[in-house]
């Protein structure tokens, strides 16, 4: 199961994410892809430690979320810890009308890509970090 969901997932991140930003991909989106790839490689060749490439990759895209998200709250709070939890959620809140905006400007293609990446995206990488080290526990 686990190898499942990460060639599914790593392989749709991949195309939507060089569509999404194309022309101009930024570096990260770049590393994430590399490191997805190498995980959907693992997985297609079986390779024996599979589940800890699976790890990687995830954790990579989560950190480099982590850094874009933070990043952004920071640019309309200062760094304190009550100012940071409700720039947190004024960032998920006003995600949603980025979304909206991006469906009425890229259309319903366009606003799926962007939830994929903004939402789906993060919980998926959680997931495969949880399953790959279930299943390494396991053996």
């Amino acid at each position: 199961m686990p190898g499942v969901l990460a060639l599914a997932t790593w392989s749709i991140y991949v195309p939507l994410a060089g569509v999404f930003y194309f022309p101009e991909v930024p570096p990260s989106v770049l590393t994430i892809g590399f490191f997805g790839l190498f995980a959907c490689l693992a997985v297609i060749l079986n390779f024996a430690r599979w589940r800890l490439i699976v790890i990687l990759a995830s954790s990579v895209y989560l950190s480099f979320y982590a850094v874009r998200v933070i990043r952004m709250v920071a640019l309309t709070t200062d760094l304190e810890i009550s100012s940071l939890l409700s720039a947190l959620s004024f960032y998920y809140s006003a995600s949603w009308q980025v979304t909206a905006g991006i469906l009425q400007e890229r259309g319903v293609l366009g606003g799926l890509t962007h939830g994929f990446l903004e939402y789906a995206m993060p919980v998926l990488s959680l997931a495969l970090i949880g399953l790959a080290i279930k299943g390494v526990r396991l053996k």
